[in-house]
């Protein structure tokens, strides 16, 4: 199966929201820029967030559509994701795919900046799914 990955434009972002409403994913304040979307046949079927924050950078909000699950489209989403960070700060997830984020080098923390620890609180309170902090280090 082929996929083209872009930048999002402001386009996107009522199609992320949905999405994002839709599986449970933090799209608050979702700015076209920090996305990166994968399309099959002129249809999105992936997107994935990059924030950056003051003392790191966050993989956030990442989707692939189910029937394209297993296939490489997660890892080119966060390769995009991790090639746009210009500075050398480490990249943190907060995930409830912790196998899948532990195959591209992130490993699970209990220490994390300020800004992750309340994005995970939002998520534990906000989403069905279990979560955990990840990091990445530079």
């Amino acid at each position: 199966m082929d996929w083209t990955l872009r930048p999002a434009t402001a386009e996107d972002v009522p199609v992320i929201e949905a999405v994002a409403l839709r599986e449970q994913l933090d799209s608050r304040n979702a700015r076209p820029e920090e996305f990166v979307i994968a399309e099959h046949n002129g249809e999105v079927v992936g997107f994935g967030r990059l924030i950056r924050h003051q003392e790191c950078w966050e993989i956030a909000c990442l989707y692939v559509a189910r029937d394209l699950r297993r296939l490489g489209l997660g890892t080119d989403l966060v390769d995009a994701l991790l090639e746009r960070m210009n500075e050398d700060l480490p990249a943190y997830a907060v995930t409830c795919l912790p196998d899948f984020f532990a195959t591209l080098g992130f490993a699970p923390v209990k220490k994390m900046p300020e800004s992750i620890r309340g994005k995970y609180g939002y998520c534990r309170t906000t989403f069905d799914d279990d979560v955990i902090v990840m990091c990445r280090e530079v």
